[in-house]
């Protein structure tokens, strides 16, 4: 599986570039707790495949952030660093009726947010968020996010962007074994170390990149996760 394959940043690593990649995001975006981050497994494919001098790898996340708070520090935050490529992971946030950021204007934000990008020279990926555990959010909240990660869907399509759709994968696991899904949770909102190993290692195959038969046994949690999500897709299929 290579769906992130034609981007143009692999061209420029094969002309010897070197080349920069930013996380762009709240918390699930944010490195805040202990182990291997997801984009920890970005960094980690793009340098086992290409080697450590291929570029660098920025995370740029803040907890607690909307699309329109990431606009806002835009010019501070990911401007500066003129990156090649940029993952964009929101919308667990917007989708919060207290935040008042309505369904138009999180469509309106991940559009401008991705012209700003392509202004600096940066191909977009968009991710949505892994399923949050909905029987323990309020209620609103919970009836919202699947419609914001649809947006995320609409708008990658309407850009013609890739888009990582965890939420997805990670929505079947969460209805046909809930206690297995909270296995890889922290909280309702957030993935712990097991959860990030998941979405590294789908990302990593995503791009192409192949885990090192010396490093499966140290991931074998997320690869027995992740082909449980993958076993659930081809039944749906």
């Amino acid at each position: 599986m290579n769906e992130f394959g034609t981007l143009k940043i692999f061209e420029k690593i094969r002309g010897g570039k070197k080349i920069r990649v930013c996380a762009f995001g709240s918390s699930n975006t944010e490195r805040f707790d202990v182990g291997m981050h997801w984009f920890d497994y970005v960094d980690f494919g793009f340098k086992n495949t290409f080697g450590g001098s291929v570029g660098q790898f920025i995370n740029t996340g803040i907890s607690g952030n909307t699309s329109t708070q990431m606009l806002e520090r835009f010019e501070r935050d990911v401007a500066p660093y003129s990156p090649d490529l940029t993952i964009v992971t929101c919308g667990g946030n917007d989708s919060n009726p207290s935040r008042e950021i309505s369904e138009s204007v999180f469509h309106e934000n991940l559009c401008r947010m991705a012209g700003l990008l392509k202004a600096l020279g940066s191909e977009v990926v968009f991710q949505t968020y892994y399923a949050c555990d909905l029987e323990h959010l309020d209620p609103a909240y919970a009836e919202a996010i699947p419609r914001y990660m649809q947006i995320i869907r609409d708008t990658a399509e309407e850009l013609n962007a890739p888009v990582n759709d965890n939420y997805a994968r990670w929505e079947r696991l969460r209805i046909s074994a809930p206690d297995v899904y909270r296995l890889l949770m922290l909280n309702s909102m957030h993935v712990n170390l097991y959860g990030n190993m998941v979405i590294g290692l789908d990302l990593m195959r995503k791009f192409g990149f192949r885990l090192p038969d010396d490093k499966r046994d140290f991931c074998r949690t997320g690869l027995i996760a992740q082909c449980a999500m993958d076993i659930l897709e081809k039944e749906e299929r």
